[in-house]
């Protein structure tokens, strides 16, 4: 490790206390493994919003966003889907 400083190199102190001493290495990650994972996890936090919403009867404002998202989604993919329609109609018409 070098230093940009304007002292003498012969006086810098020899302290390697903030140093990462050396790391193993890892394994490559399969990306099939990856999304497993990935699953298992967003899993266990929709079963823990699921089950404190069960417990109290009320929805947490998390569930509430997804619900909010997940509707904005349906919404906007229904009102592309009937333009389409609507130009597709206009096409065999016109």
């Amino acid at each position: 490790m070098s230093f940009i400083t304007n002292k003498n190199v012969e006086n810098l102190p020899s302290d390697n206390s903030g140093q990462v001493g050396n790391v193993k290495p890892v394994d490559r990650i399969d990306p099939m493994q990856s999304q497993a994972f990935s699953d298992l996890v967003q899993n266990k936090e929709e079963n823990k919003l699921a089950e404190s919403t069960a417990e109290n009867g009320e929805i947490t404002p998390e569930e509430l966003q997804k619900q909010i998202r997940e509707n904005l989604f349906k919404n906007g993919f229904n009102k592309a889907l009937e333009k389409a329609k609507e130009i597709a109609k206009e096409l065999r018409e016109g």
